[in-house]
């Protein structure tokens, strides 16, 4: 979906048109889910955030400012919902996410070890790391996402990098194959 188009749907979508909704639901819904899962690691609050998200869009369009990419202002949102179940959560022992890691051998363990790392990583370092090296996401793309400055991103992103990297040193070789 280009610029062009997409303000299009932003503007039928303020007129109430729910086919615009659905469009909007078709091209972000994935990543959202993606994003919400990596960040919450549990299947059923990932969605319950993503229909959160698209509740806060379908009731609040009218504040999206044509200034910032759309996809800003949605993951925006994502993140605020995501943040709000983590602070309303509960510590479960043994609880860890179930995602699937990019560029990681199909080692079900070390995927799963991996998974718990990234878990393990505080908030907004967990944020930064899932939204620019999973997601792809440009730095500045995260800082406003996150609304933190472009240093407060690098920094999270090379802490996260620094902690995995010692978390992948420190696993024995056996657990890896």
């Amino acid at each position: 979906m280009d610029t062009m188009d997409e303000e299009q749907i932003i503007e039928r979508c303020r007129a109430g048109d729910l086919d615009a909704y659905r469009q909007i639901y078709d091209r972000y819904g994935q990543p959202l889910l993606r994003t919400a899962m990596r960040l919450l690691g549990r299947p059923q609050e990932a969605e319950d955030a993503v229909q959160e998200t698209f509740l806060r869009v379908f009731r609040g369009i009218d504040g999206f400012r044509g200034g910032a990419r759309f996809s800003t202002y949605l993951f925006q949102i994502l993140h605020n919902t995501c943040m709000d179940i983590l602070r309303k959560r509960k510590p479960a022992a043994g609880d860890v996410a179930e995602m699937d890691v990019p560029g990681v051998p199909s080692s079900p363990e070390l995927a799963h070890s991996l998974a718990q790392a990234v878990d393990g990583l505080p908030g907004q370092m967990k944020a930064c790391f899932v939204l620019f090296a999973v997601e792809q996401y440009s730095q500045e793309e995260v800082a406003d996402i996150l609304g933190v400055s472009v240093g407060t991103v690098k920094i999270s992103i090379h802490r996260a990098r620094k902690k995995l990297r010692a978390w992948l040193g420190s696993v024995p070789a056996g657990e890896i194959s």
